[in-house]
C-alpha cells in the first residue's frame, strides 16, 4: 500500500493568472504524484464540510483568492485550525513572493512533507464601519487606490502577468507625476506625524500591487507593520523606483519605512484601499492594529 504524506484540501481558482492552468484535477494529480492526497473543492466551497483529518488547506490562485479564503477561513473559527499552503498562480503574487514560496507549484508541493509553519499577523482596521475590517497586505491611501480604479476599467484579463504588470507600473508613474498631495495626520507609540502625502501604505508583507517592493524587510509575523509615507517632496522617488522597475532593474525603494505596531491616522484625501478591494474614505479617523499570529502559512522545508 502506498504511504502518503498529508491529506490535503486543495482551493482551486483556474481562473487566475495567464490562464495557464490546464484544470483542478491536474493540479491535484500532482499533489498525489507528489506523496499527498489530495480533495479538490471550489473556492465557494472552501470552507464547507471540511474533514477533520485534514492536515493542509491549499489555495491555488491569485492573491485576491488567497485572501478571500484565508478571511472565509477565520470567520468560520474552525475548531481546529490547519495550516495553510498556497500554490501562486496570480498575476502579482505578492503573499507567495513576500513569504518567500516558490511560484512553481512542484517546488511549492515539495516543502510540504517537512514544513515550516510560519506565524502570520493580520491587520485590522476600525472607524470605516460597524464591524473591523482585516487585511493581509496592506491598506492604503493616496496613489494605489486611484490606480486600483483605472486599471479597472482597462480591459486587462487577456494579457500574459508581465505584461498586465508592466501595463499598471506605467498607469501608476503617469498618476504619480500630477497626483496632489494631502493631508496626512498619523499617530504611533512613537509620534504624531503630520505632512503632505501623494502616498501611504500600512503593509503587513513586503510588496504590493504591481510587485511594488516597498517594504524589502517586512516580516508578516514579527507583530509590527511597516508605514510607507511619499510626500510631496518624494515624487521623484517614487518615480525613479518605477522607472528602475519598466526598465527590469530591480533597485531598492529609496524611502525607510516607519515601524509600528499600530497607528491611528486621518487622511484629507478620498478613497483607500485594503489589500485589493477599494472603499469609500471620507477623512474619518482610523484606528489600525495587528491582530498577532492568527494563523499559520507552510513556508519552506524545516530540515532547510
Amino acid at each position: 500500500m502506498k504511504e502518503y504524506g498529508k491529506r490535503v484540501r486543495l482551493v482551486h481558482n483556474p481562473a487566475a493568472g495567464d490562464n495557464n492552468n490546464d484544470g483542478k484535477d491536474e493540479l491535484c494529480q500532482l499533489i498525489e504524484e507528489l506523496g499527498h492526497q489530495c480533495t479538490v473543492v471550489s473556492k465557494n466551497d472552501a470552507v464547507k464540510k471540511i474533514d477533520p483529518s485534514t492536515n493542509l488547506i491549499a489555495v491555488a490562485g491569485g492573491d485576491g483568492t488567497i485572501r478571500k479564503t484565508i478571511m472565509a477561513l477565520l470567520e468560520k473559527k474552525i475548531r481546529f485550525k490547519r495550516p495553510i499552503a498556497i500554490l501562486p498562480q496570480g498575476t502579482a503574487n505578492n503573499i507567495a513572493l513576500s513569504l518567500g514560496i516558490p511560484l512553481d507549484p512542484e517546488k511549492a508541493i515539495s516543502q510540504w512533507k517537512n514544513f515550516y509553519p510560519k506565524k502570520i499577523d493580520i491587520g485590522m482596521v476600525t472607524g470605516l464601519g460597524r464591524r473591523p475590517l482585516h487585511f493581509i497586505e496592506s491598506i492604503g491611501f493616496g496613489l494605489f487606490p486611484v490606480l486600483m480604479k483605472k486599471m479597472d476599467t482597462k480591459n486587462t484579463e487577456t494579457l500574459p502577468a508581465e505584461e498586465e504588470i508592466k501595463c499598471a507600473l506605467m498607469q501608476l508613474r503617469k498618476l504619480a507625476l500630477t497626483f496632489p498631495p494631502k493631508r496626512l495626520k498619523l499617530v504611533t507609540p512613537a509620534g504624531k506625524i503630520e505632512k503632505e502625502c501623494i502616498m501611504v501604505e500600512i503593509m503587513n508583507i513586503s510588496s504590493m500591487g504591481p510587485r511594488l517592493v516597498l517594504a524589502a524587510d517586512a516580516d508578516p509575523g514579527d507583530g509590527e507593520f511597516d508605514i510607507i509615507i511619499v510626500t510631496a517632496e518624494q515624487r521623484q522617488d517614487l518615480i525613479a523606483y518605477i522607472d528602475g522597475l519598466l526598465a527590469g532593474k530591480n533597485k531598492p525603494f529609496k524611502i525607510k519605512p516607519i515601524r509600528a505596531s499600530r497607528l491611528s491616522m486621518e487622511w484629507q484625501g478620498d478613497g483607500l484601499h485594503i489589500d485589493d478591494e477599494h472603499k469609500d474614505y471620507r477623512g474619518q479617523r482610523l484606528k489600525i492594529s495587528l491582530l498577532d499570529s492568527l494563523l499559520e502559512i507552510v513556508v519552506g522545508d524545516a530540515k532547510n
